[in-house]
């Protein structure tokens, strides 16, 4: 894959430091490479066809930068590793919060409601720091990562087995390097706490045990505002893009509003509400010209375009899509091109406007290892709805020979709801186990944003005796000798220092998964069914087992891109606003 630039490493080794990892880590496809079509094109381009006469000509986006928000939470369940400090002002609006709650919470090591007071009394609980970054146009209901921190100058000493009470969290700026403003609340967010689980007691690699990610925990309560902001204001410019808008996306809801002479008010629509940067490339891209004949000529005028090396493709692709069904004759004719680049962005337009045949070709850039596309074929893929030869493309790659190819595979089947993936739910929201029967060598990947999943490639993935782990925090033993015929676990519980007897466990990974991660509860046999393991502690302990050779798998864990993590760029120089 292709490097990228300094200050994304930078973020990239910050989330690292945060989450940490061990084994072979995978990064995704960088969609900053990806011309989403948001970003104020440079001079060089305004005379191309993809730009004149489109609604990106005449305007630009405001608000897409992400969007600080922070709030303070209370995390539970830290058995004696919490604190009592915390300063009056938080104190006396985490207990109000508290209140609000529809019926008191519980300690996670207690049965019998206890006040708010109380709970901040117990060392079992922390006052923590939840912050994130808000991608640009989520939509009400959309989940994204958060951030965790103990707050500094407490006394806690780990929030490890910690879950995070329901935390409001308010839009957040900095004035000053000590001061800061708080404005509306944005978003809620609650969940166990993925702290480093790969940390071995005789590493000289440390961990902070008191920061930590709620994969998945912040929820969109309020929509971010999207507007399109005329270069020059003209209510009658902001009306026909309102109604070009409008005409794209029927439905029961206006998509655009032309709220002033300079503003244009987007709303994004349902189908597009998981994949809004689409959404916001498409419109710029659209073109306001409705005369006889436009469309036809102005795709013959793009075909002609995109066949240059520096043209704007990815622009190209939008523009071709905006036209709908009278660019196909053209799109059909440059599917096959020699080069790829002509033919990927070609492809992917034709695939956006349904063409069976686009599906085909998609399936060939996706299956070829050397094209610098593979990754974003086999994403639009998995986008690609309705179509059969995506689904089929998408599973033979399954079995291919690198192990990154696989796992984007596997996720855009996951987005195709493909029935390969069987998936199973561990403990509620714990996590999701998914069993990829392919052939070769195994693989067990870990999500590390988004929802909790773990994915077993392979077929009888199992432990190899003799098998030895022990948690960094003792809360876990799997042992078995080099004749045995079963695995050992042993669970201590650190709130109160108590040890479960030997429990006897397959050496099948599936089934040891389950066991680990599900609610702990004895059968009507007095067989344990569950330890109640968190997501962190059952990654932790499939990494040792996995790179010591206890299990005939590779560990991979899933490396976010910074990109995808905070959303489409902002406009270039363009200011950032936010209602």
């Amino acid at each position: 894959m292709k490097r990228t630039n300094s200050d994304r490493s930078v973020l990239i080794l910050l989330l690292c430091l945060i989450c940490g990892c061990a084994g072979c880590v995978w990064e995704h496809e960088d969609r900053a490479k990806v011309d989403l079509g948001v970003d104020a094109r440079p001079a060089p381009f305004s005379g191309s066809p993809a730009y004149r006469d489109t609604i990106g000509e005449l305007s630009y986006y405001s608000g897409l930068g992400p969007l600080p928000v922070r709030g303070y939470g209370l995390v539970a369940g830290l058995g004696k590793n919490g604190s009592r400090d915390c300063p009056k002002s938080i104190y006396r609006r985490l207990i109000q919060a508290l209140y609000k709650l529809r019926r008191p919470e519980n300690r996670v090591d207690a049965e019998a409601p206890v006040t708010p007071e109380e709970l901040f009394d117990d060392l079992d609980t922390a006052v923590a720091v939840v912050h994130a970054q808000v991608p640009a146009a989520a939509v009400a209901g959309a989940r994204f990562d958060v951030s965790v921190l103990a707050l500094p100058g407490t006394q806690t000493k780990s929030l490890r087995n910690g879950r995070l009470y329901v935390t409001d969290l308010e839009v957040f700026r900095s004035v000053t390097p000590g001061a800061s403003i708080s404005g509306k609340v944005l978003a809620r967010a609650a969940g166990p706490i993925f702290l480093n689980p790969f940390v071995d007691e005789d590493s000289a690699t440390k961990s902070n045990p008191l920061a930590g990610i709620v994969l998945g925990g912040g929820v969109i309560v309020k929509d971010r505002d999207v507007r399109l902001t005329l270069i020059q204001p003209s209510y009658a410019w902001a009306r026909k893009i309102q109604e070009r808008i409008n005409a794209q996306f029927p439905g029961g809801q206006r998509v655009a509003s032309a709220t002033s002479p300079s503003t244009v008010q987007l709303r994004i629509p349902p189908e597009y509400r998981d994949d809004q940067a689409h959404f916001l490339g498409l419109v710029r891209a659209l073109y306001l010209s409705r005369e006889p004949n436009f469309e036809a000529v102005r795709a013959r005028m793009l075909g002609e375009e995109i066949v240059r090396p520096t043209a704007p493709h990815a622009r190209i692709a939008f523009c071709f899509e905006g036209l709908g069904q009278k660019a196909l004759p053209v799109l059909g004719e440059l599917y096959t091109h020699p080069e790829d680049y002509v033919s990927f962005h070609a492809t992917a337009a034709g695939l956006r406007l349904g063409d069976h045949v686009a599906g085909d070709v998609m399936a060939v850039h996706a299956e070829n290892p050397q094209s610098e596309y593979r990754f974003r074929a086999i994403r639009a893929l998995g986008q690609a709805k309705g179509m059969a030869a995506p689904g089929m493309a998408l599973r033979r790659l399954l079995e291919d020979n690198d192990p990154r190819v696989q796992i984007a595979a596997y996720e855009a089947l996951l987005e195709r709801q493909d029935p390969t993936i069987h998936s199973t739910p561990v403990a509620g929201e714990n996590f999701v186990l998914d069993r990829i029967p392919v052939t070769g060598s195994g693989i067990v990947y870990a999500k590390r944003s988004g929802q909790r999943r773990i994915a077993l490639f392979g077929q009888g993935l199992w432990c190899s005796p003799p098998v030895f782990y022990r948690s960094p925090d003792g809360s876990l033993t799997i042992t078995a000798q080099a004749d045995g015929t079963e695995l050992t676990v042993m669970r201590r519980i650190p709130a109160t220092g108590s040890v479960s007897p030997p429990i006897p466990a397959s050496f099948d990974l599936s089934a040891l998964i389950r066991l680990l991660g599900s609610e702990a509860e004895v059968d009507l046999d007095g067989r344990v069914t569950g330890l109640g393991l968190d997501y962190g502690a059952v990654v932790g302990a499939l990494n040792h087992l996995c790179v010591r050779g206890f299990v005939n798998a590779e560990f991979i864990l899933e490396q976010p891109n910074v990109a995808e993590l905070f959303g489409p760029r902002p406009a270039s120089g363009r200011p950032e606003s936010e209602p």
